[in-house]
C-alpha cells in the first residue's frame, strides 16, 4: 500500500471518511489498490521504487478511498440512479456517464489523469526486456 489509514483520515475533508475505523479504511485501501492495478495495467506497481510513481499512487489511493466511501452510501447510490449527469463530491466534480470503455475511470479528472499517466502498455517487444513504467523505471524487480 502507498498510504496508511491514519494518513487517509488526516488528508480527507469528508467527515464520513474520518468517522470510520482504520480497519474499514484498510478495506477501502485494498479496493483502491486493486483499482489502481487494473487501471494502470500493472499488477506489481507497488514494487516500484520510483518516488514520483509512489507519490502519485499515494494521492490516487487517498482519492479512491474517498470515492469508494462516497459511493457505498445508499443515498448517493439512489441519487445516481436518478439519472443526473454530474455529481459533486466536495471540490471534485465528475460525470455519471463515462465514455464507452472507460469503466476504470472515476470521472474525477485529477485522479483519472494520475492513473492514466502511469498506465503500462504490454507488448511483445518489451515483454522480454522487463517491466518498466512510462518513465523507464523498473516496476518489477529481479
Amino acid at each position: 500500500m502507498f498510504i496508511t489509514a491514519e494518513e487517509v483520515k488526516g488528508l480527507s475533508s469528508f467527515e464520513e471518511v474520518k468517522a470510520i475505523s482504520n480497519e474499514q479504511i484498510e478495506t477501502y485501501m485494498d479496493r483502491a489498490d486493486s483499482w489502481i492495478r487494473r487501471a494502470t495495467n500493472s499488477p506489481a506497481i507497488e514494487l516500484s521504487d520510483n518516488e514520483a510513481l509512489r507519490k502519485d499512487m499515494r494521492l490516487a489511493t487517498w482519492m479512491l478511498v474517498e470515492y469508494l466511501v462516497y459511493w457505498d452510501d445508499p443515498d448517493n447510490k439512489e441519487d445516481a440512479i436518478a439519472q443526473e449527469d454530474n455529481v459533486r463530491i466536495g471540490s471534485y466534480s465528475y460525470s455519471l456517464k463515462p465514455n464507452e470503455g472507460d469503466y476504470l475511470k472515476t470521472g474525477i479528472r485529477e485522479l483519472d489523469g494520475i492513473l492514466e499517466a502511469w498506465r503500462y502498455s504490454w507488448n511483445v517487444g518489451n515483454f522480454f526486456l522487463g517491466c518498466q513504467d512510462h518513465q523507464g523505471s523498473d516496476v518489477i524487480e529481479d
